[in-house]
């Protein structure tokens, strides 16, 4: 006999009824049992139900989630120059850049940094940027066109890349390079969107008069590592501007950061033969052309122009240089700010 059966027998028994009478008390027992059991039940899910809340009200919301993921910091980085005129020029940027970015501009920050020459560096903008609170880093490289910079010198600044003899260079040199503590993105350089044609566009036109009669020479910095997408984007450019001038001759070169002027000047000379007037315009951040001329002129005379072989292998020729450069111009400004909100844009 099982122990329930037992129970109710006894239970039966002890008031000398069949446990069907209604008088009959037998099966309080085990009502109250049954109503207990169903308490415990109920108490049971009750603690259930608040540990599950209680563990839902401690992880963050979607909402929550989206909104730590949507706090990135905007870093601009330039190379940077001795000359604080230069430099100036690049760091107006910074406010230039947030305004245009609007109202509803997805940075909580935004910082200008050099590579070199200049402050802050690039380990300053990355610790002010994580210091503000940014969960990620968009890096815009503000250089004319792909190069070591961009390839190699500033990933390695910025941690997302690793090279001992490019990090011992750049140490050698006074910089510093540092790994973030949150995701850090590279994007592109100008050479990759229309404005430096656009840009270029404009100085030639402000300082040509009769383009049927003029030459046109662009003059960049290039770059020994990577010359083929250096060659690639000027005759692109040099193409672009004498279409839309009127101007039959181009010709580009480039100097290695002024150091090669001389073969501007051959270009110079050489476009001279073609037309009356030759319009030399340079392909920089922030400075024109005029003023790399200037500089070449200078140390000729201090070498002793006269032995190398004439005093200035341009006298003579109608030779018209550009006094800007890519800045300022908010062509540039728009450029950083589009190719930022994009990254986030496409990469949330």
């Amino acid at each position: 006999m099982s122990t329930e059966k037992s129970q109710r027998t006894t239970s039966s028994a002890h008031c000398n009824c069949s446990g069907q009478c209604e008088e009959c008390r037998c099966k309080d027992g085990d009502q109250r049992r049954v109503v207990e059991r169903g308490a415990d039940i109920v108490i049971t899910a009750m603690v259930w139900l608040l540990v599950l809340c209680t563990v839902a009200c401690g992880q963050p919301s979607e909402s929550s989630l989206g909104h730590r993921k949507s706090q990135p910091g905007l870093l601009i980085i330039a190379h940077g120059s001795p000359a604080k005129p230069w430099n100036q020029l690049v760091l107006e940027q910074e406010k230039k850049v947030s305004a245009a970015l609007g109202d509803d501009n997805p940075f909580i920050a935004t910082k200008v940094v050099f590579m070199e020459f200049a402050e802050p560096n690039v380990a300053d903008g990355l610790e002010a940027l994580q210091e503000a609170g940014c969960s990620r880093i968009v890096a815009i490289p503000l250089l004319v066109a792909p190069s070591s910079h961009s390839h190699w010198d500033i990933p390695a600044l910025l941690g997302i890349y690793s090279d001992p003899e490019i990090e011992k260079a750049l140490r050698e040199e006074g910089a510093r390079p540092v790994r973030a503590d949150v995701p850090v993105t590279l994007t592109t350089t100008l050479a990759e969107s229309d404005v430096i044609e656009r840009i270029m566009l404009k100085r030639a036109r402000q300082i040509s008069r009769q383009p049927d009669k003029e030459a046109l020479v662009l003059v960049a910095h290039g770059s020994e590592a990577i010359p083929p997408a250096w060659d690639q984007f000027l005759k692109r450019t040099v193409t672009y501007m004498c279409g839309r001038t009127g101007i039959s001759y181009g010709d580009w070169v480039t100097v290695a950061v002024g150091q090669k002027y001389d073969r501007a000047v051959a270009a110079i000379q050489e476009a001279a033969e073609h037309r009356e007037r030759v319009i030399v315009v340079g392909a920089y951040l922030s400075l024109g052309v005029n003023r790399i001329h200037s500089r070449w002129l200078t140390r000729r005379e201090k070498q002793g122009g006269e032995m190398m072989g004439v005093a200035n292998p341009l006298a003579g020729l109608d030779v018209v240089l550009a006094e800007q450069g890519l800045l300022p111009d908010e062509m540039v400004t728009q450029w950083i700010a589009e190719t930022a909100r994009g990254e986030i844009e496409r990469h949330p």
